[in-house]
């Protein structure tokens, strides 16, 4: 193999390592984007119920109250 061959053949070779080290950060950075965004979806979903039970409460507060009743 000539000497030119072997250069090449290393630069492609660091080219490759380059990438592969490349597309292993953009797999831990879209790892933890999911984990961030189910996270941020649990979390959602525990404010929407807190919110229902909220409106849920205040309803039969102004309930209460269009009846005269003491609270």
């Amino acid at each position: 193999m000539s000497e030119d061959m072997k250069a090449e053949l290393q630069h492609w070779q660091a080219r490759t390592d380059e990438m592969q080290v490349a597309i292993e950060r953009v797999r831990e950075d879209r790892d933890e984007a999911r984990n961030k965004a189910l996270l941020l979806e649990a979390t959602n979903q525990m404010l929407m119920d807190e919110v229902k039970q909220l409106r849920s409460m205040i309803e039969r507060i102004q309930v209460a109250m269009s009846q005269g009743q003491e609270l």
